[in-house]
């Protein structure tokens, strides 16, 4: 996921046969369809779907995806082959479009349905380029990719000191399989150390607010969410122990006690989780919004024994209250009260359902 708001994800994109216009801000990867349309200055977020293909039965049903000039799709959205959002429209995160959304308008939902909800105001002109930040950007991704080589050389350091007295290639070979089990720990610490230092360096001087997103506090936040959705997948013997809060704590991120936490996708500088709260796989927790060039960050704060669902999302400035929940794929409304409960409905229309419902 390095790719995913580098410099080169728009060539990429276009090679993969994508029309991209200009300023877009492109942070997830494009369908290899190619059968996508990102009008200038729109904004996709994180992880936002936009494969326009899916399996309904045994039918493979396959269409375009088209962004106009200036929208913007949150995060964990889905649009379906079709989909059309217009013109400075905006997509909440969490959402499923599988037809269009009229220019200028704010859609929500699973199905997603027109939201009465007022947006969120952002600055009304795009920040100046900067093109030293692009330079960041790369710079920053190839150096991510590398990461793992690098958290390796202790662990040939373990092996090579295991064979040293080895007095045939047999020999070796046996000692170099026997010290596996101390290499991989020390790969494991290794690459630990080096997210939690990289991690704990990127949350300085992190402010809330609204910045470009070529800049060094856009870059910082960018960076981070790469680093901490890397660590899910090759740090994942921490995640699935009861070592993430501990590990949270590490990365900057203020939890409190008996908290429980999984695979969480967040910004630690950003993040308050209090006493027994509950975070499911795959949460996202104060991760960043886009809208014409800027990005937004604000502390995200999740309540008292307050439960987060599997892939629930928190977004920046949002409060999961105390003893609240917020079911699975659902996102954290703006507005929400102590103990109460909260989910986005969730509709199948494809023809296999429909039929065996009607048998």
């Amino acid at each position: 996921m390095n790719l995913a708001g580098a410099p080169w994800i728009t060539y990429y994109a276009r090679a993969l046969g994508a029309s991209v216009g200009r300023d877009v801000d492109l942070h997830t990867i494009p369908p290899i369809t190619g059968m996508l349309t990102l009008g200038s200055g729109c904004a996709i977020e994180p992880e936002v779907d936009l494969s326009g293909y899916w399996l309904d039965g045994d039918t493979l049903r396959i269409g375009p995806v088209r962004v106009a000039a200036g929208a913007r799709v949150a995060s964990r959205s889905t649009l379906g082959p079709g989909a059309e959002v217009g013109r400075d429209a905006v997509v909440d995160a969490g959402s499923w479009v599988d037809g269009r959304v009229p220019a200028g308008e704010r859609w929500s939902g699973a199905p997603a349905a027109r939201a009465r909800v007022a947006e969120r105001a952002w600055p009304d002109h795009r920040p100046k380029p900067s093109h030293r930040w692009v330079v960041a950007f790369g710079v920053a991704s190839t150096v991510f990719s590398t990461l793992p080589l690098v958290a390796a050389v202790p662990g040939l350091l373990v092996i090579g000191w295991w064979v040293r007295d080895a007095g045939s290639f047999t020999s070796a070979a046996t000692d170099a399989l026997l010290a596996v089990p101390l290499a991989t720990l020390a790969w494991l610490l290794a690459y630990a150390l080096l997210t939690a230092v990289l991690v704990r360096a990127l949350g300085i001087g992190l402010r809330a607010g609204d910045h470009p997103v070529r800049s060094r506090i856009g870059w910082q936040v960018w960076a981070t969410e790469r680093l901490m959705d890397a660590a899910r997948t090759l740090l994942f013997p921490i995640y699935s122990s009861l070592a993430t809060p501990s590990w949270l704590r590490l990365l900057g991120a203020k939890v409190g006690r008996g908290v429980e936490a999984s695979t969480v996708l967040a910004l630690p500088k950003m993040t308050t989780v209090n006493d027994g709260a509950f975070l499911a796989d795959d949460t996202m927790v104060a991760s960043y919004e886009l809208c014409g060039g800027w990005l937004r960050i604000e502390p995200t704060r999740i309540g008292k024994r307050a439960f987060l669902g599997n892939s629930g999302m928190a977004g920046p400035g949002r409060s999961v209250p105390k003893n609240g929940l917020v079911a699975v794929l659902s996102s954290t409304p703006s507005s929400a009260k102590k103990g109460s409960r909260g989910w986005v409905a969730h509709r199948c229309d494809c023809a296999a359902h429909r039929a065996g419902a009607n048998r």
